[in-house]
């Protein structure tokens, strides 16, 4: 049975993400900054490596999808120091914790990467015409920042999931 870990479970995308996963028979375990009294719930601040790293201690995950983050543009601009701490100093921890424990990390982003788009928004017409911009506005420079020190640290890119779960 693979062991996994979804940050941010509580929320919309973990909300859907979780009861899929458990139903393909995998034990799922949820951390998030809300209370829950749900099973294999840990609250926990991703931003706070101490409460991440204790998590570790008490588990071996195989699979870690990050989804914990603040979103939304005006969030974003109003609550800009939240948004540092949560996407990408949490994300930061979460890869100083895959070096150390070797789970695999499904990491989430959003449309947010992407700026203001004027026009009916696809998959396909922003991936090609529009490519994900570095530090576009104060409001998105957490999600991309994240996004570049994960790239630049792992070589690798990141997917657009925007896969709806039914």
């Amino acid at each position: 049975m693979t062991k996994i870990l979804v940050t941010g479970g509580l929320g919309f995308i973990g909300s859907n993400l979780v009861p899929e996963l458990s139903s393909r028979g995998h034990e799922v375990w949820v951390c998030d900054l809300k209370h829950s009294e749900g099973p294999n719930y840990i609250r926990c601040d991703v931003s706070k490596y101490r409460q991440l790293e204790r998590i570790f201690e008490e588990h071996n995950f195989d699979y870690v999808y990050h989804l914990a983050a603040e979103y939304g543009r005006w969030n974003g601009e109003d609550y800009y120091e939240n948004l540092w701490m949560a996407n990408v100093i949490g994300t930061k921890n979460m890869i100083r914790l895959q070096e150390k424990k070797r789970f695999r990390m499904i990491f989430f982003s959003s449309a947010e990467v992407y700026g203001d788009y004027n026009g009916k928004m696809s998959e396909d017409s922003i991936i090609t015409s529009r490519p994900i911009p570095r530090n576009n506005k104060p409001s998105k420079e957490g999600k991309d920042q994240t996004q570049q020190v994960a790239e630049e640290k792992y070589h690798g890119s990141f997917v657009n999931f925007a896969q709806r779960l039914t």
